[in-house]
């Protein structure tokens, strides 16, 4: 657990100011902890960065919460976004701890996620950063005595969590997709036997906001792997216009129309089934990463030595 997000209100909050002081305080203290603080504010504020569109801000701020190890949320002050990113935490199986004032009333919903598994309050700065340091020490402790093999088990459930979805979600997201008949049927089928990531057909709808025919074409060729013919009879359509669906379909997903299929079943995992586990992949992997970290950071030193020697033999000596 190295990187600590710091989520809090940063959009038509009335002093903005003081508000990030007191995330600075906050990142202070995990600093303290011995912990790596990201704060937001430093890269997507609506101050510092109006420019910044808001798709750009979600997928920054997301991407940063689903690589965190733990997140600290102030909820003294109400905040659509501090509720969006305590449920990616949720999502990616991250812990949550809460801070608020004692006397600020805070959302029952957001108390009951599961991803929050500690709540503190607090009356002054000095209680704030005694509460706040002894639950970031709970949890470490708790994540580093974790057994692999729970490491493991929760990695299997989020791939099986993002593997499935509700029937009742995979509806609505082909309502949105304009998509019905047969090749509804088929998708809905290839979701159900896990040939098709729920999470996926998620991306593909929402994200990458493929409709009708592009998507029924993108999924049947490039996911499901059928011919342009068989396709063609599927949706009622010309097969050359079947190829040119999936083309179009490529390049809003930012392929070339023409790529290859190792290029394109790369991109399948990379981007349809390995962002909702990626998260508990790298907590998984961290400590052999950090073995090689290590080695490679020895090995780095001992060029440098070596190289500075080389330097100071070859010098002319006064």
């Amino acid at each position: 657990m190295d990187e600590v997000y710091i989520s809090g209100a940063l959009t038509a909050i009335a002093d903005g100011a003081r508000a990030r002081v007191f995330y600075e305080l906050l990142a202070e203290i995990v600093s303290e902890c011995g912990l790596r603080p990201y704060l937001p504010h430093h890269t997507t504020d609506p101050i510092a960065a109006p420019d910044l569109d808001p798709r750009s801000v979600y997928e920054i701020d997301r991407a940063r919460v689903a690589r965190s190890g733990l997140i600290v949320a102030y909820a003294g002050t109400p905040s659509f976004g501090v509720g969006i990113e305590v449920e990616i935490a949720r999502e990616h199986g991250i812990p949550v701890i809460v801070v608020a004032e004692r006397d600020r009333v805070v959302s029952r919903i957001l108390l009951g996620s599961p991803a929050v598994v500690e709540v503190v309050r607090f009356t002054d700065l000095g209680a704030l950063r005694r509460a706040l340091g002894e639950a970031i020490a709970r949890i470490t402790k708790t994540t580093a005595g974790r057994a692999p093999d729970e490491v493991v088990q929760r990695f299997l459930g989020s791939l099986g969590a993002a593997r499935q979805l509700p029937e009742a979600e995979v509806a609505a997201l082909l309502r949105v997709a304009e998509l019905d008949g047969d090749a509804a049927r088929m998708i809905r089928g290839a979701v159900a036997d896990g040939k098709l990531f729920g999470a996926g057909l998620r991306d593909l709808v929402g994200r990458h906001a493929l409709r009708g025919a592009e998507l029924a074409a993108f999924i049947l060729h490039d996911v499901l792997e059928r011919a342009y013919a068989d396709i063609a009879r599927t949706l009622g359509a010309d097969p050359r216009l079947i190829r040119r669906r999936v083309e179009q379909a490529r390049i809003k997903l930012q392929l070339a129309a023409d790529a290859d299929v190792a290029v394109i079943g790369q991109w399948l995992v990379t981007e349809l089934i390995a962002p909702p586990t990626r998260a508990l992949q790298l907590r998984l992997f961290a400590n052999s990463g950090r073995v090689e970290n290590d080695e490679q950071r020895a090995a780095q030193t001992e060029d440098h030595r070596q190289a500075g020697l080389a330097v100071e033999e070859g010098e002319p000596r006064a």
